[in-house]
Protein backbone atom coordinates (compact mmCIF):
# COMPACT_ATOMS: atom_id res chain seq x y z
CA UNK A 1 0.00 0.00 0.00
CA UNK A 2 2.59 1.79 0.44
CA UNK A 3 2.32 4.12 3.45
CA UNK A 4 -1.76 4.81 1.76
CA UNK A 5 -4.30 3.81 4.25
CA UNK A 6 -7.87 1.76 2.24
CA UNK A 7 -10.20 4.10 4.01
CA UNK A 8 -11.01 6.38 0.83
CA UNK A 9 -13.51 7.00 -2.09
CA UNK A 10 -15.17 9.41 -3.59
CA UNK A 11 -18.71 10.12 -3.78
CA UNK A 12 -21.17 12.23 -6.04
CA UNK A 13 -24.35 14.06 -4.37
CA UNK A 14 -27.29 13.20 -6.17
CA UNK A 15 -28.98 15.72 -8.69
CA UNK A 16 -32.40 17.22 -7.95
CA UNK A 17 -32.71 15.90 -4.22
CA UNK A 18 -32.03 16.63 -0.99
CA UNK A 19 -30.06 13.51 0.00
CA UNK A 20 -27.89 11.14 -1.55
CA UNK A 21 -26.34 7.37 -0.41
CA UNK A 22 -22.87 6.83 0.38
CA UNK A 23 -21.99 3.14 0.77
CA UNK A 24 -19.04 1.93 1.87
CA UNK A 25 -18.27 -1.58 3.68
CA UNK A 26 -16.00 0.46 5.71
CA UNK A 27 -18.89 2.89 7.54
CA UNK A 28 -20.19 1.96 10.51
CA UNK A 29 -22.58 3.84 13.23
CA UNK A 30 -19.15 5.39 14.61
CA UNK A 31 -17.54 6.31 11.80
CA UNK A 32 -16.15 9.62 11.04
CA UNK A 33 -16.51 10.47 7.40
CA UNK A 34 -14.76 13.63 6.64
CA UNK A 35 -14.46 14.87 2.87
CA UNK A 36 -12.66 16.41 0.12
CA UNK A 37 -14.32 18.79 -2.41
CA UNK A 38 -13.45 17.70 -5.61
CA UNK A 39 -15.28 20.84 -8.04
CA UNK A 40 -16.29 24.00 -7.33
CA UNK A 41 -19.81 23.27 -7.26
CA UNK A 42 -18.77 20.71 -4.32
CA UNK A 43 -16.64 23.22 -2.59
CA UNK A 44 -19.98 25.58 -2.74
CA UNK A 45 -22.00 22.80 -1.48
CA UNK A 46 -19.55 22.55 1.92
CA UNK A 47 -21.83 24.55 4.41
CA UNK A 48 -24.55 22.47 3.78
CA UNK A 49 -23.15 19.02 3.67
CA UNK A 50 -23.83 16.63 6.27
CA UNK A 51 -24.17 12.96 7.42
CA UNK A 52 -27.51 12.79 8.79
CA UNK A 53 -27.72 9.05 9.22
CA UNK A 54 -25.03 5.93 9.61
CA UNK A 55 -25.51 2.32 9.51
CA UNK A 56 -23.48 -0.45 8.95
CA UNK A 57 -22.16 -0.20 4.77
CA UNK A 58 -23.96 2.72 4.44
CA UNK A 59 -25.03 6.53 5.08
CA UNK A 60 -27.07 9.31 4.24
CA UNK A 61 -25.85 12.67 3.05
CA UNK A 62 -27.98 15.88 3.45
CA UNK A 63 -27.37 18.43 1.10
CA UNK A 64 -28.88 21.33 -0.86
CA UNK A 65 -31.22 20.19 -3.56
CA UNK A 66 -30.21 21.29 -7.16
CA UNK A 67 -29.47 20.00 -10.85
CA UNK A 68 -25.94 20.29 -10.39
CA UNK A 69 -24.30 16.54 -11.41
CA UNK A 70 -20.97 17.00 -10.56
CA UNK A 71 -21.04 17.97 -7.07
CA UNK A 72 -18.14 15.11 -6.22
CA UNK A 73 -16.07 15.04 -2.99
CA UNK A 74 -13.28 11.94 -2.14
CA UNK A 75 -13.79 11.57 1.20
CA UNK A 76 -12.07 9.28 4.13
CA UNK A 77 -14.02 7.08 6.65
CA UNK A 78 -12.29 6.38 10.26
CA UNK A 79 -13.71 4.47 12.97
Amino acid sequence: MEGKINATGTVTLTASSATSTLTDALIGNDTVIVFMPKTANAAAEMDSLYVSARTTGSSTLTHANNGQTDRTFDYIAIG
